[in-house]
């Protein structure tokens, strides 16, 4: 993924909404969200070595790499990883998706950002995991080794950067951004956002088109008293959405989050 949207403890109801785009070739196999388990959807090989167990989720797959960019768990933790730029990607390193499984077993957001203190160096190409619930929002940035950092409440933009750096498309989404967050940030007006281009710009655009490669998918999730999950399997300037929202319900997640204010 390479585009994350996500505003925490800033709307009233919504302890969390999420916006994220996946890019990515379009010949990697993907298959959309569903009801799964960190167990099936990470790969042995790439699971971590002090894994917890086995913990129900709600996420895509990844079906090359049998991990995830994205998902959530039944207690409302939800963790999304970016692949950030490198000049020599090494296919040899773990993949990054067990990260996101991995993190949706610990009992906090908290908890699971802790826990990547302990990432071993030079494992993983490098990447930006979110990691967050109701409490608490976590922002871990690895190239060799894991930084952390807790987030306040407010809008975020995650891409394929360190968080210290920017660039015009992320300075542009969060200008944008910023209007949509004054009036509860709406998951139209999200979803309008991430089907947005930029002339002659493919790659500044949130919505990438460019030959192989480009957005694979889309996802828009709010967490609170009125939960939320819709998503586009392809670019969403041209597919339409789908309310899976059913597959919260299937989750266990909506109980343990109705009431729950900003």
């Amino acid at each position: 993924m390479c585009t994350l949207i996500t505003l925490h403890r800033c709307i009233a109801g919504a302890p969390l909404v999420v916006a994220a785009n996946r890019d990515e070739f379009h010949e990697r196999p993907t298959e959309g969200p569903a009801l799964r388990t960190t167990a099936t959807t990470a790969t042995t090989a790439n699971r971590a070595e002090d894994a917890s167990g086995s913990a129900p989720v709600v996420a895509p797959r990844d079906l090359r790499a049998g991990g995830t960019w994205l998902g959530v768990n039944p207690s409302g933790l939800f963790a999304a990883v970016t692949n950030r730029r490198s000049e020599n990607p090494d296919p040899q390193r773990r993949s990054r998706g067990w990260l996101v499984m991995e993190a949706l077993e610990a009992p906090t957001a908290r908890r699971a950002a802790e826990r990547c203190d302990d990432l071993p160096e030079s494992a993983y190409n490098p990447f930006n995991l979110f990691i967050a619930d109701a409490e608490s929002a976590h922002l871990i940035s690895y190239a060799d080794r894991p930084e952390r950092v807790e987030l306040g409440p407010g809008a975020h933009v995650i891409g394929n950067v360190h968080p210290e750096e920017s660039s015009p498309k992320l300075a542009r989404l969060r200008r944008e951004l910023e209007p949509i967050a004054g009036r509860g940030a709406p998951l139209d007006a999200l979803a309008a956002l991430c089907r947005s281009h930029v002339a002659d710009s493919p790659f500044e655009s949130t919505c990438v088109h460019a030959g192989p490669y480009g957005t694979r998918s889309s996802t828009l999730l709010r967490l609170g008293a009125n939960p939320a999950l819709h998503y586009a399997d392809g670019p969403p300037c041209q597919t339409p959405y789908r309310d899976l929202t059913p597959l919260l319900h299937d989750l266990g997640l909506v109980p343990s989050w109705e009431g729950v204010q900003a």
